[in-house]
């Protein structure tokens, strides 16, 4: 993970491998026991067994995300999917049963990585464990930078949950949850500052920090300057500490 000032990563996200765009939240790092390559996709799709197949794979991962900078989920066609990826109508079958198949793959890549920004982060604080203080602005950054970078996609899976709360697409799944709940129950044993605290509380406080975020940066919310919405952001996670 980038190096880390004043609660906010310096650098931006790192890139991942085998995501060309770019779009990882930060540093890649192995959960254990995690079978099957750095992403489950579970019973949506066909994983593919060869690399180049891998890579087509993604290619199409890339290119419906991409189009969603600009468009809604609902205007996409599998046509505007194949043809933004340079493959065929064919191919994309081969490996996806339809078009929500593929929105799921991309919740489940999206949580995944959350997942594991979170998981090295606590790897981090391991190893210097007077970042743990820093920890809620951290998140709070993150939580900024995937809407601004992730933004198109965010709407396109909470568009899905809400035609189809009981099969569609998470607002970022359960796993986006658990991944808070394994950080608010390690910041509990480990700041000071929350000891007393309980974990459910921290992860409801970082829920409400991220409805704002992306009520702000997503929805089209009043606007603020970086560091100023990043202030008001962490301000209003602490508070709902207190409440």
């Amino acid at each position: 993970m980038a190096a880390m000032t004043s609660g906010i990563p310096a650098g931006g996200m790192s890139s991942n491998a085998g995501h060309g765009h770019g779009r990882a939240m930060g540093a890649r790092a192995a959960l254990p026991g995690t079978p099957g390559g750095p992403w489950l996709y579970g019973r949506w799709a066909h994983v593919p067994a060869q690399k180049r197949s891998a890579r087509s794979f993604l290619r199409f991962l890339d290119a419906a995300e991409d189009l969603l900078d600009g468009r809604h989920w609902h205007d996409l066609s599998v046509q505007d999917i194949v043809r933004s990826a340079k493959a065929s109508v064919g191919s994309f079958y081969n490996r996806f049963s339809d078009k929500d198949a593929l929105l799921h793959c991309l919740d489940d890549r999206l949580s995944e990585e959350v997942e594991q920004t979170f998981f090295a982060l606590m790897g981090e604080c391991d190893g210097a464990p007077a970042l743990v203080a820093d920890v809620p602005g951290i998140v709070v950054s993150l939580f900024m930078r995937l809407c601004e970078r992730r933004g198109g996609l965010i709407r396109a899976l909470e568009l899905a949950h809400k035609m189809n709360p009981d099969h569609g697409p998470g607002r970022l799944g359960a796993r986006f949850d658990m991944a808070l709940e394994k950080l608010a129950a390690y910041l509990v044993t480990h700041d000071d500052a929350l000891h007393a605290a309980d974990a459910d509380r921290v992860v409801r406080a970082f829920h409400e920090a991220f409805s704002l975020a992306r009520e702000r940066l997503i929805h089209g919310g009043p606007r603020a300057g970086a560091e100023g919405l990043h202030r008001m952001l962490l301000a209003h996670y602490r508070a709902s500490l207190a409440a």
